[in-house]
């Protein structure tokens, strides 16, 4: 096949596509080209925008959380309850506070103290790099095994001196790293007791131990993380590769970048025609990640007869990296990391989270923008901890904007829920609620719902599928 002849199809594939984030007319006109080397910018923009999506991803958590009032490099985000529905992130929980954190090894080696777990709370999470691959897990599931202790971060190709003793060394292969921690609260703990706990925890430079570590509660601020699928998307592509180092496996896209005036010490600027074929280009990128998505749920359904897909998908050596001996698999990381923020480095056999998305509802129908649905949580769902359901905007993957600034329920709401009669609790979401029912019900004002269903530790009747759980039911 031509170029050429290539080009026209990825073009007309990506315009018929219905589920796009841009809803404006340009997003859907097809493109002249005047050239031959319009089409190679084109080209090479798009597949760009495709393969860097962890690192945009994680580039633009990372920007939208410095932008808040008084965070830098060192100061630990910690949210005083879990995220609310002005909280923009790719696939956030609302069960949980979420803890963040963001640095900078070009200013030399950072160490993050982590308290041990107690009754209180405990420490969830990960440590990535700029790629968004985990370099570290902390608390009961990370070397520290729940003991706390001192996690050391070295820059990549360090040369001063590193302490041999009492931290957990950690060499890394990029400059930025960031942190996403859940504070999972004890039993008969609060919210406020597992805020409390997170503000134990210290972050500061090699030698500077004596320094006061920062915290922000950034429940009170709105928060927006979101990639960005136009022209800026090359832009953050730039700032990216300005900073960190280059990997062996990118340098054949490196050249490429280069060739569009994407390059390491050089200025970002496109010309104006450029910007046109660049915003087009992450478009495309954008409407053929999101088909992809949809074929990796299809692919992923939990029971053979239930419309439940098991989001998490590894790669072939159970990771997301999705890096083998013969290849990189660009198309599969792409898919994996657009709706899905830091995964473990590993998922392993049984992973203490699971998250359930459902294709379709009861009858096989996708769900749909105007319609109230029902998804029923029984009584003996099997979860050593707490379940929730999440709601998001199908376009974005990220909370949706109401009124109420509600995008889940779970356990810890029943309390304010109706229950039904045999112990189970049905959990509405759609652009009314039920009559009655306004506390099992989560808004989505007018956009088309894509719901997670979270199981926090999982027991044996899930995995031996001898619980199989409920489809999504349409209720009007």
């Amino acid at each position: 096949m031509k170029f050429g002849a290539m080009i026209s199809i990825l073009i007309a594939l990506a315009v018929v596509m219905t589920s796009c984030f841009y809803e404006d007319n340009d997003a859907k006109q097809e493109i002249k080209f005047n050239s031959l080397e319009e089409q190679v910018t084109y080209q090479r923009a798009f597949e760009a925008v495709v393969w860097a999506m962890p690192a945009t991803a994680i580039y633009r958590l990372r920007k939208g959380f410095m932008e808040l009032p008084g965070v830098d490099n060192n100061v630990v985000v910690a949210y005083s309850a879990p995220a609310l529905s002005q909280h923009k992130a790719i696939t956030a929980n609302t069960a949980t506070p979420y803890i963040c954190a963001f640095t900078d090894l070009r200013n030399g080696p950072v160490v993050l103290e982590i308290p041990a777990a107690g009754e209180k709370a405990s420490l969830y999470g990960q440590v990535v790099d700029a790629w968004q691959s985990t370099i570290a897990d902390v608390g009961p599931s990370g070397a520290d095994k729940g003991k706390g202790g001192k996690y050391l971060f070295i820059p990549p190709a360090y040369t001063g001196a590193i302490p041999t003793s009492g931290y957990f060394p950690i060499q890394c292969t990029t400059n930025r790293i960031s942190l996403v921690f859940r504070s999972i609260r004890g039993q008969n703990a609060t919210d406020e007791d597992a805020y409390q706990y997170t503000k134990t925890m210290k972050m500061y430079y090699l030698g500077a131990e004596s320094t006061e570590t920062k915290f922000v509660d950034g429940l009170q601020y709105p928060l927006e993380t979101l990639p960005r699928y136009d022209e800026r998307a090359l832009k953050d592509i730039h700032a990216i590769f300005s900073v960190e180092p280059v990997l062996e496996r990118d340098k054949v896209m490196m050249g490429h970048l280069a060739s569009i005036g994407i390059e390491k010490g050089k200025p970002y600027q496109p010309s104006a025609r450029q910007n046109e074929l660049f915003r087009k280009a992450a478009q495309d990128a954008y409407s053929y990640v999101y088909n992809l998505v949809t074929e990796h749920h299809k692919q992923g359904l939990y029971w053979n007869d239930k419309h439940w897909s098991f989001v998490m998908q590894t790669d072939e050596v159970d990771g997301f990296d999705f890096v083998t001996e013969e290849q990189i698999e660009i198309d599969k990381r792409a898919a994996a990391w657009s709706f899905f923020t830091l995964y473990p480095k590993t998922l392993g056999e049984r992973p203490a989270t699971v998250y359930l998305a459902p294709t379709a509802d009861s009858k096989g129908r996708a769900l749909e923008a105007d319609k109230l649905y029902k998804v029923r949580i029984p009584k003996e769902i099997p979860t050593k901890q707490f379940w929730s359901i999440t709601v998001y905007d199908d376009a974005t993957w990220a909370f949706i904007d109401n009124p109420i600034g509600r995008s889940g329920l779970g356990l810890f709401n029943t309390t304010d829920m109706q229950m039904n009669d045999d112990g189970s609790v049905d959990v509405y979401f759609g652009p009314t609620a039920p009559d009655g029912l306004e506390s099992n019900w989560v808004p989505t004002s007018g956009k088309k719902p894509y719901v997670w269903l979270r199981l926090y530790g999982p027991d044996e009747a899930f995995w031996d599928k001898s619980f199989v759980m409920p489809d999504v039911q349409l209720i009007q």
